[in-house]
């Protein structure tokens, strides 16, 4: 951006040194001559610059624009803009520039400076496309559109601002599986699980059939077997994950690091993925933050919309909550037999105290405790519950390099 507008500023220089140069030429033969032609050619020579400022100063255009876009996109997914711009009254433009305000976070593909090439343009109207990466889930304001035009001599700039303004939703993309063979899907569809650590039911009852080399005995329905005379195994249609409710703390000032690596981008990750695995598999999830509680249940509709309207309230959070998460939960129905997956980077003893009574109605916990410590922020002790799993995640764990491996490894085995 910079050496295309040196180079614009180094052709208008030269512009007015030619000019100053046919003046003075113009003027030192006019008075060695004494030809009077030749001083009214320099003072039109002279005067020539600023008629051309004020042509352009007094006919100036009135641009208007709008802004094309889907409403959402993922993070790290290109999306693509549409720019139409008009000019109405004044003189035509020959040269638009056109300098789009782009928040941080997002990136111009395959541009490196924010000056976008209109297409088209006619002297009135025209439009311009560009694309955007996202480099982190949030809610951002695209705009307003900055203009530069110029004199009909090249020689000076103009600029002006179009108040052409849009909201983009970009949505937290959940990590991928990257190794099936750990935290994959086992032979019944999903991974095998002891009934001793969870409870409810986990799949469809389908029926009963002859036992073969290499099923689990636990599967074996010994009545059955027993009237039989021979080994048969409980067949499930299919495996459902069990319910998650995923705990989500939003405690103001709770938040740790800079740009994307802090513990609320961390956990936003973290929520993202065990959602979406969890939706996957064809189980429900509520998500509860200081903001309230969502449900979501595949069975409810269609899961593709469910799965959608939770990624789009993740995208909007921030930690601003005044109360803390452990009141947020002591709103829900107290019903046991859930998998609770908390994430947190607070040691809220209300919160272990919470906790400690779902372990002891039969729930599995996992707590995510994204150390502040490594994120640059105070030494907090984490909310150790006793029966339940503690999963520390630190700024090394980054869920964006190397494509999140060391991040997912660490919740793989939540869902």
């Amino acid at each position: 951006m910079k050496n295309r507008a040196n180079q614009r500023n180094a052709i208008a220089g030269m512009k007015s040194i030619v000019i100053t140069l046919a003046f003075v030429f113009l003027f030192v033969v006019a008075v060695l001559l004494d030809l009077q032609y030749l001083y009214l050619m320099a003072v039109t020579l002279a005067v020539l610059p600023l008629a051309s400022y004020a042509i352009a100063y007094f006919f100036a255009a009135r641009f208007s624009g709008e802004r094309l876009h889907l409403d959402t996109a993922r993070e790290g997914k290109a999306f693509h803009i549409q720019l139409k711009l008009r000019s109405r009254g004044g003189l035509p433009q020959t040269t638009v520039r056109i300098r789009e305000a782009i928040p941080a976070f997002l990136l111009l593909e395959g541009r490196d400076d924010p000056e976008i090439p209109l297409k088209d343009w006619n002297g009135r109207e025209g439009y311009a496309e560009y694309a955007l990466i996202p480099q982190k889930r949030g809610v951002y304001q695209l705009g307003p559109t900055n203009l530069e035009t110029t004199d009909p001599l090249g020689l000076f700039t103009f600029t002006a601002t179009i108040p052409v303004q849009s909201t983009m939703v970009v949505l937290p993309e959940p990590l991928p599986m990257y190794d099936s063979a750990q935290g994959g899907e086992g032979t019944y569809g999903l991974r095998e699980r002891d009934g001793k650590t969870r409870r409810g039911d986990g799949m469809d009852f389908h029926g009963v059939r002859e036992y073969r080399m290499g099923d689990p005995l636990r599967r074996v329905h010994w009545p059955s077997s027993a009237r039989r005379g021979h080994l048969v195994v409980v067949e499930h249609e299919r495996a459902y994950q069990q319910d998650t409710v995923i705990a989500l703390d939003l405690s103001k000032d709770a938040e740790y690091g800079v740009g994307r690596e802090t513990t609320l981008e961390y956990a936003i990750k973290a929520a993202a993925t065990l959602a979406d695995r969890t939706l996957a598999a064809g189980g429900g999830v509520t998500l509860v933050t200081q903001r309230g509680h969502l449900t979501v249940r595949p069975s409810d509709g269609d899961p593709a919309v469910g799965r959608f309207q939770l990624l789009n309230t993740l995208a909007g959070f921030e930690c601003d909550a005044v109360t803390s998460l452990s009141e947020a939960l002591q709103g829900l129905p107290p019903e046991s037999g859930r998998h609770w997956a908390v994430l947190t980077s607070e040691g809220d003893s209300k919160l272990t105290g919470f906790l400690n009574r779902r372990v002891q109605l039969g729930d599995s916990v996992n707590v995510f405790f994204f150390e502040p410590s490594s994120f640059g922020g105070p030494l907090v002790t984490s909310p150790a519950v006793a029966g339940a799993e503690l999963r520390i995640i630190e700024r090394q764990h980054s869920p964006w390099e190397e494509g999140g491996r060391w991040f997912e490894r660490i919740i793989r085995e939540t869902i």
